[in-house]
């Protein structure tokens, strides 16, 4: 693991696991089994001496292996990137929400809830936003406006 990205050990992993099936034996419970035997040296010592019944989703498990091998000094340079996002002028909304996709999958153990990671997308781009809309964008088309409600009672016999 010393020379090893943690993050592409997983993926590896995820994706050697995908090609198993097992009968009556789940996905994570198939990997919680086997993620031992693809460790060695010091993560193979770190993952036997977790308390049995501690880690018991794929996810605890991943969480526990990155907390563990990943640099927290990296951790903390994407966290940092994450929390301070924001779309600079001329990148089109979904330029950046592939980028703000690439800082979380760069760093899937940050710490974010969903409700913020979306405050940190949405919310802040939108109160960034310079309130113009596209030309496509029709501002009359609203459905049953209450103009439309009146004229429609008007019209009425």
């Amino acid at each position: 693991m010393k020379d090893e990205d943690p993050l592409k050990h997983l993926e590896t992993f995820d994706r050697i696991c995908a090609l198993q099936k097992i009968n009556n034996v789940t996905e994570d419970g198939l990997k919680l089994r086997l993620f031992p035997f693809s460790l060695g040296g010091k993560a193979l010592a770190w993952e036997s001496s977790i308390q049995p019944g501690t880690v018991t989703t794929w996810e605890q498990c991943k969480h526990a292996f990155l907390a563990k091998f990943f640099p927290t000094s990296r951790t903390a340079q994407l966290r940092n990137e994450i929390a301070s996002f924001s779309q600079p002028t001329g990148e089109t909304f979904a330029e950046a929400y592939e980028r703000f996709n690439g800082y979380q999958m760069r760093c899937p153990h940050h710490g974010f809830s969903k409700e913020n990671l979306l405050s940190l997308i949405l919310v802040e781009n939108i109160a960034l936003g310079d309130g113009k809309l596209s030309e496509e964008y029709d501002r009359n088309d609203r459905g049953n406006s209450v103009q439309d409600e009146d004229t429609e009672k008007s019209s009425r016999p």
